[in-house]
């Protein structure tokens, strides 16, 4: 048996073109994985946000059902900080949620008060999109325990 030798003519290896194409699908494919990294912690950013949200407005609108009705103030607005209208909650491994809250005089019922409760993430990529808002009808009907008469 002879060894044979390769011939001269046979291509072994990569070429400079092969290789070039190989490092741009490579390139993609990190790119890609990249992004999804990104979009993926941003998406976890809110979803924290977005819970601590909730629990704080919950808590919130919880303090505001509880406060005895004569002493609830009406007022507040959903869009700026208001003095006894709003609070701002530091949250370990979240960042700030800032609560805002209204309560208002329902027309022609001074036993009726309309409260609303929003909470939101103050992060770059939280704001809006973090945001919990809950509402609720409260109402004092007695008058022996000293609830407004009716109008």
């Amino acid at each position: 048996m002879r060894n044979e030798m390769p011939s001269p003519k046979s291509e072994s290896g990569f070429t400079l073109v092969e290789a070039l194409v190989a490092m741009l699908v490579l390139a993609v494919g990190i790119t890609a994985v990249a992004n999804l990294m990104v979009v993926g912690a941003s998406s976890n950013s809110v979803g924290n946000a977005s819970t601590a949200s909730a629990a704080i407005a919950s808590r919130e609108l919880e303090r505001l059902k509880a406060i005895e009705y004569n002493t609830l103030a009406v007022g507040g607005d959903l869009e700026s900080d208001q003095f006894g209208f709003s609070a701002l909650d530091d949250v370990p491994g979240v960042g700030q949620i800032r609560t805002r809250w209204t309560v208002q005089a329902v027309a022609g019922d001074n036993q009726v008060r309309f409260i609303t409760v929003r909470s939101e993430g103050t992060g770059a990529l939280t704001g809006a999109r973090s945001r919990a808002q809950f509402t609720v009808f409260r109402s004092c009907t007695s008058t022996t325990i000293g609830c407004p008469p009716p109008v």
